[in-house]
Parts: C-alpha cells; structure tokens; sequence
C-alpha cells in the first residue's frame, strides 16, 4: 500500500504517529505539505492568519460551501493558493498513491479541489490527531461537507488499528473502480485561456473579491459583479457580468435603449419607484423589457401596490431596492420582487444580515464599495452580487495623462 500523507505544515504530531503506523505494517508512504509547491515561506504563514480561518468557518456555517477557492485568504494569498491547487493536481497525476490521509481539514479542502480540478478520483480520509476534543457544530459542519465532498472516512489515531484498517480497505481496488480503470482516462481540466485585443487589453477590471461572491443565476447566466454606472466607455470597457443602469434622473427610454444596445452583457434598467412612479414606472418597465433590458430596477420609496402592477406587466426579474432594516421585505415578495437590492451605504452589511435572518434563500445584490475589503464585508453579510461604482473618467484618465505628458 502507497499513502500520500498530505499535512498542513502544523500538525506534525499527526504526520509522525501515521508514518510510524505505515513503517510498522511495512507500507509506503510520502509526506507532503499541501503548500509546499509554492514556497516554505507560503507554507509557514498565509494559512494560519485566524482571521482567515474564522471566514471559512462563518461560510461554512452559512452553507455556502461550494468551492474551497471562496474560504481562501483574499488578494494574492487567494491566488497563490489557487496555483497551489493547480500544482497539487499535476502531482497526484504523475504519480500513484493507493490512499490520501490528510492531517487537517484545510488539506482535505485542497486535495478535493486539485482532484476536480484534474477529474481524478482518490480515496481520502482525514486523520484526527490523538485525544482530539469535541468538535465545534462549525467544525462538525466542514467535517460533514467534505465527506459529502469526497472524502471517504474520518478517523482517529486514538484507534491506530481502526485507521490501518480503513486505509487498506480504501487502498483495495473496488469494483466500480477497476471498471473506471478500464476506461479511457478523462482529460484534464483545461485552464482558462485569456484571450485580448492589441488596443482593447487596458479595461476596468472589478475588483477580486467580487468573484467570491455565489453569483444569481438568471435565465440560465449566473451574474457576480453589476458596474453601477450609465457610461458607455466603461460599460463598454470593463469585465463586470451586468450592469446596473440606474441614475439620479427621470428615466426615459432613449437613454435605456441607448445604453442596451451598446452594451454586450446583460443590462437591469431603473424605471422609477421615486420621482417617477404610478402608471409611467409601467410603462418604462415595459419598453425596457421590449429594448431588451434582463431587469427593471425600482427605488425604495416604490409602494407595494406599483410594485405590483409593474410585476404583472414584465416578464423579466423585478429588483427592488431596499435602504434600510425596517422595510417589509415579506410585503415586497408578496407584491412581485425577485430580486432584493440593498443600498444602506455604510450600514448595507447589517442590512444584509438583517434580511438574512428570515429569508436565507432569497436573491440580494448589494453595493459593496470600492475597496476590496468592504466587497468582502458585503459577501460575507450574505450578498450573492454586488454592484460596483467604477472610479470617474477624470480619475481613469489621470495615469493615461501622465505617461502623455512625460513623452
């Protein structure tokens, strides 16, 4: 039998009582440390920021476990962990290991990650080091994802017995298995290929943490990021998945239709709630929808019954907007909403929160700020989009004239 024992660089004492186990039953074994593809330095640090580790607990208390890259520090940490993963996956491919024990859940989260990533499949346990105490319900939570993720067994070395047993039953090739083995093999996962134009590659990006974010599946596009803005050059010039085409005017039809046909990803419109209300928000709701808009927006001061009548008139999803915790939010499901847009400025998060409460299901966008920081506030709060207000042309003008004026 041939057992990768994959650690986290801390639990030691785990790593060392398994390696004893294997040498005394005369097996195989490899220690390697999940981060060690990228540096020493990475490996003795990044991971155990609490802080970090307190975000993949929340997250997973909340059930939002749908990939490890979400609980992973922010930034560049973010990245390098994801090449991490990368690297990790073309390690288990070129070599064979009857078995994976990992000495902690965070190397279990990476090597489930590396073997979708590869579509392998590997039996794996987690190792609980001995006189383990009681898990918390957060723990017991990750313990139970990443069995329904993968992992086949945990078990302790309180019980070295029980763990040689579970790790030769494991290692035995299963029936289903030997039939996977006479297959071809899957391909491997290809990475993203990046692909931009020679004067077009200077865009607006939205910052990295909007893509931490669950995202809303509408009509089959599942949207993460909204640019909050009416500016054909950056609609035309950014990478967010929608925009959010509200402004502090009247809204009239030329401007929505202009601002529809210009853009190449899907456009949610504001038609009023606020100035502008009674039978022209259904009017403008309609024409919207008939331009091709795949939301209307309405302002908070909106009234149930013009909700209502907008909501019977579209066959688009009807996002209402909300700026404070006091709002019916039940009263505004009931009129039509199918989307919840918070906009509290610096209270969004609480807000958020608040709704989460007792609609732990409904669709939120939320405005997330500028700095990657509050977007991370904002997703965790509960928000499955946010809506970024990009800096001014003036702004994103500024380093262009700079180089100019230097030639």
């Amino acid at each position: 039998m041939n057992v990768l024992i994959l650690e986290d660089g801390v639990h030691r004492g785990a790593t060392q009582a398994l390696c004893e186990l294997l040498v005394a039953h005369g097996d195989g074994y490899e220690t390697l440390d999940c981060l060690a593809f990228i540096s020493d330095t990475l490996s003795q640090t990044v991971r155990y920021r609490h802080s970090s580790f307190r975000r993949f607990a929340a997250r997973l208390a909340g059930g939002a476990f749908q990939s490890a890259e979400q609980f992973l520090p922010e930034g560049d940490s973010r990245k390098l962990l994801r090449l991490a993963v990368d690297d990790l996956g073309a390690y288990l491919q070129g070599n064979h290991f009857d078995v994976v024990a990992c000495t902690h859940a965070f190397a279990a989260i990476m090597l489930m990650e590396a073997l979708e990533s590869r579509s392998m499949a590997v039996p794996a346990v987690i190792v609980e080091p001995k006189g383990a105490r009681p898990l918390s319900p957060v723990a017991e939570r990750l313990r139970d994802e990443l069995l329904g993720c993968g992992v086949n067994a945990v078990v302790g070395l309180d019980a070295p017995e029980a763990l040689y047993a579970t790790l030769q039953r494991l290692a035995k090739p299963q029936p289903e298995a030997t039939e996977a083995a006479e297959k071809p093999a899957a391909p491997a996962k290809l990475k993203t290929p990046n692909v931009q134009s020679t004067l077009r590659h200077h865009i607006l990006k939205m910052p990295d943490a909007t893509y931490e974010a669950s995202g809303i599946i509408v009509n089959g596009r599942r949207l993460k990021s909204f640019v909050f803005t009416t500016d054909l050059a950056i609609i035309r010039n950014c990478d967010a998945d929608a925009v959010f085409a509200v402004y502090p005017f009247t809204p009239q039809q030329a401007i929505s239709d202009a601002i529809i046909k210009g853009a190449f990803v899907p456009v949610f419109c504001g038609v009023g709630g606020g100035t502008t209300k009674g039978p022209r928000t259904v009017s403008l709701a309609k024409d919207v929808e008939s331009q091709g808009a795949m939301g209307v927006v309405l302002n908070a001061p909106i009234s149930n019954a013009n909700l209502r009548d907008v909501a019977a008139v579209v066959d688009i999803p009807v996002v209402v907007t909300v700026v404070n915790a006091d709002t019916n939010i039940a009263r505004r499901l009931e009129a039509g909403a199918s989307i919840i847009n918070v906009a509290g400025a610096a209270e969004t998060p609480d807000i958020i929160r608040h709704i989460r409460e007792k609609y732990p299901d409904i669709p939120i966008i939320a405005s997330g700020g500028s700095t990657n920081e509050s977007i991370h506030e904002t997703i965790r709060a509960g928000a499955n989009a946010v809506t970024y207000t990009p800096p001014s042309t003036k702004d994103l003008f500024r380093a262009t004239m700079s180089k100019y004026r230097e030639m």
